[in-house]
């Protein structure tokens, strides 16, 4: 919370004011951290007695993910003004949104026009409703938080620092970057993240069941020898 007074209070010195807070709902590029709800609902209060407005970003966290619900904020309780999705919103295909409520897009027409030449577009609206619709038919958010637990504890039995939720998990280690390596060449690929690069990021597809858990820690296993 200090850190958000204190870039309220640079703004202010300059003669404006907090007019939205955009926040991840997993803190992917900080090293997988996973925020308490108090943390994440003080931050929509701090925007909010500001006069603000509160973005929760679901674009990595979001479409269950989280194994928990659709969206990560809800996990938290949290009642943003804006929503942003992107990526897997289209499993594939180039699609992204922006939710709000209606009183603030009213609003925002009443000052400004908006236009977009590729928005609303037919094929990406279907392919969007579809992935929806698979994620509920087939319960992957509810998967989702299974295969993430079974493989967040067959980590924990290789390594010591090891978090996450659902299907996105950090593993911080000595040498992330050469281990990503050792694991390419035993047929895994996975990212890193973190201030230094130091937490191996993964992120695998919703569509894992216990098999791709076994070969992935298999490997694992073969990389840390």
């Amino acid at each position: 919370m200090e850190r958000v007074r204190a870039a309220r209070a640079v703004l202010r010195r300059a003669g404006h004011d907090l007019a939205l807070l955009a926040v991840d709902t997993i803190f992917s590029s900080a090293g997988i951290l996973t925020p308490t709800d108090a943390f994440m609902l003080g931050l929509q209060e701090e925007a909010r007695a500001a006069g603000g407005l509160f973005l929760a970003d679901e674009v990595q966290a979001g479409f269950g993910r989280g194994g928990r619900n659709l969206w990560r904020f809800q996990d938290f309780g949290l009642t943003p003004d804006f929503v942003t999705l992107g990526k897997p919103m289209g499993n594939g295909h180039p699609v992204a949104a922006l939710v709000t409520r209606r009183e603030i897009a009213e609003a925002f027409v009443e000052v400004d026009e908006y236009f977009s030449t590729f928005g609303g577009n037919p094929v990406s609206c279907v392919a969007a409703l579809t992935v929806l619709d698979v994620i509920e038919q087939t319960g992957l958010v509810e998967r989702c938080g299974q295969v993430g637990a079974e493989l967040r504890a067959g980590l924990q039995e290789l390594v010591p620092e090891v978090r996450g939720q659902g299907l996105m998990v950090g593993v911080e280690l000595p040498d992330a970057g050469g281990f990503a390596e050792r694991l390419r060449e035993h047929g895994v690929l996975v990212g890193t993240t973190g201030p230094s690069g130091g937490v191996l990021k993964i992120r695998p597809p919703l569509i894992w069941e216990s098999a791709e858990v076994g070969r992935f820690l298999s490997a694992f296993r073969n990389a840390l020898r």
